[in-house]
């Protein structure tokens, strides 16, 4: 490091070098990047302009809990889905993933906001109904009973997804629970 130069500028000034160039490394395999929806004025300058708008740059303009990301979305054309990139220095991954606001503690929180029925009464919207019942019995799987390849949970905090199913946020997606089960692509 040059004098005066300190570590989290360096691995802030490359994060956004890599940045720069995922967009583009991505659509020559196959993805295309989304719009990220943000305004002009939460535009971070330290990306290049033309990828400026499919970026939602919690760096530059942090969350108030003080979480720090680079966020960016793709359309995978081979699997025919949506994923979503974060970019971050290990300082940053490591306040996501264990600081004080990590991601476990905000998914218990959404998952307590799930179960109130308050604002929708029993009975007032039948789909609602339906849904809600589904949402319920997600919420009791026994996540380390079922048998899915890419999947294994010892119990329902401690689980290594493959990419797909994470009980906090109920995420169940089709491809993992039946294409994959098999191994069967497409």
């Amino acid at each position: 490091m040059k004098n005066g130069e300190g570590k989290r500028n360096i691995e802030q000034k490359y994060l956004y070098e890599i940045a720069d160039i995922v967009p583009e490394f991505l659509e020559e395999r196959g993805f295309i990047a989304e719009l990220s929806g943000f305004s002009e004025d939460r535009y971070s300058d330290k990306l290049k302009e033309a990828v400026r708008p499919y970026y939602r740059d919690y760096v530059t303009f942090p969350r108030s809990t003080g979480y720090q990301s680079i966020h960016i979305t793709f359309y995978d054309n081979l699997a025919r889905c949506y994923t979503e990139l974060q970019l971050r220095t290990k300082d940053m991954d490591d306040f996501a993933e264990i600081g004080d606001v990590n991601h476990f503690g905000y998914e218990k929180l959404q998952e307590a906001r799930r179960t109130k029925r308050d604002e929708i009464p029993v009975g007032e919207c039948i789909y609602f109904d339906e849904a809600y019942q589904r949402l319920t019995k997600l919420q009791q799987l026994e996540l380390a009973e079922i048998d899915v390849n890419m999947f294994k949970a010892i119990n329902n905090q401690l689980i290594n997804d493959g990419c797909g199913l994470f009980r906090g946020r109920q995420i169940l997606p089709f491809e993992h629970l039946s294409r994959f089960q098999n191994d069967l692509i497409d």
